[in-house]
């Protein structure tokens, strides 16, 4: 296992076509959107649980999970009951027999926060925050990898209720089936933003096999969404640029822009608009702290600087830039 050492941005490219990125349960579970702007806006926490996912559907089995330290800590649980675990419930399933009732206060605390960070690997990626009972501490675990709270799309949407046959009649006395009705967007290109912090790495633990993990969990697990709401998501574009300890440029995704000729609104897949990276490449090029950056594109996607149309790393070499390609 290898120490993290260099602190990373992560900026990664996606699309959303005829489906729901994000549902707000207390709207309809209409997408979320900006009001002021009209872009779509997908929370960090659903990015997170993109990942979660992902390696969750790697190994079925929680014990082997264990054992490897990939075990998931922010995932449905049961209590004996049968119901839901409450949070000191899940951190009850983490401390051995042999702790329980022995240690308390700081002690079981720390006890803790040593299985969950070897034994979950979002816990070491992400942090956590979980109660031990009235009277005893928290354990409290700032993560190293924290995206945006709300990661936005790059242009205007246009959120569509669609309405369709329901499977069943909507009541005991009907001839004939119901309607459902259903949210979605016709079409989002979204950039989500995250960084990770090699000095919160060395409190959680995080490795550098961990965060090649979340990379594929970006990558593969966006892929692989396929939920009635999910299906129609495309992984286009992942850039990780590496800095030297303490630095980062930031505000990635404000350096990126679109160039159409149609309305934001009628976009509906990538043949609609060029990428254009040209900002963002030219920031990099006078931040002498930049260390590398790694690279991963669908070549669907067209990108743009200084009026040449490329690959996202064919245009940073062009520029001078440190670049390799990303294979996750």
């Amino acid at each position: 296992m290898t120490a993290m050492t260099n602190r990373s941005e992560i900026l990664f490219i996606y699309d959303a076509k005829d489906c729901n990125p994000n549902g707000d349960p207390l709207d309809e579970n209409r997408p979320r959107t900006d009001p002021e702007t009209g872009e779509a806006t997908v929370s960090d926490v659903r990015i997170k649980r993109t990942v979660r996912d992902y390696v969750l559907s790697l190994e079925p089995d929680v014990e082997k999970r264990l054992a490897t330290g990939r075990e998931i800590l922010i995932r449905d649980t049961l209590k004996a009951s049968g119901h839901l675990s409450e949070g000191k419930d899940r951190a009850e399933q983490f401390l051995a027999e042999a702790i329980k009732g022995k240690k308390t206060g700081e002690a079981k605390r720390q006890a803790l926060e040593t299985a969950v960070t070897q034994g979950c690997i979002d816990a070491r990626l992400f942090g956590a925050t979980l109660p031990l009972g009235k009277g005893e501490p928290s354990l409290q675990l700032t993560g190293p990898v924290q995206f945006s709270a709300f990661n936005r799309s790059l242009h205007r949407v246009t959120p569509t209720l669609v309405q369709q046959t329901a499977a069943y009649a909507g009541n005991a006395t009907a001839n004939q089936k119901s309607f459902a009705e259903r949210w979605l967007l016709p079409y989002a290109l979204i950039a989500a933003y995250g960084v990770a912090n090699e000095t919160a790495a060395q409190t959680t633990g995080m490795t550098t096999e961990d965060f090649a993990l979340l990379l594929k969990g970006l990558w593969h697990g966006t892929a692989a969404l396929n939920t009635h709401s999910k299906m129609g998501h495309d992984p286009l574009l992942l850039v990780v640029a590496d800095y030297q300890p303490g630095y980062r440029l930031g505000a990635l995704p404000r350096r990126i822009s679109l160039n159409k000729t149609i309305d934001d609104t009628a976009l509906r897949s990538t043949r609609d608009f060029q990428l254009d990276v040209g900002e963002l490449l030219a920031a990099w090029c006078n931040y002498p702290q930049l260390v590398n950056l790694r690279v991963m594109q669908d070549t669907r996607l067209r990108c743009e600087a200084n009026g040449q149309t490329d690959l996202f790393i064919q245009l940073a070499q062009q520029v001078q830039l440190p670049v390799t390609a990303l294979a996750v």
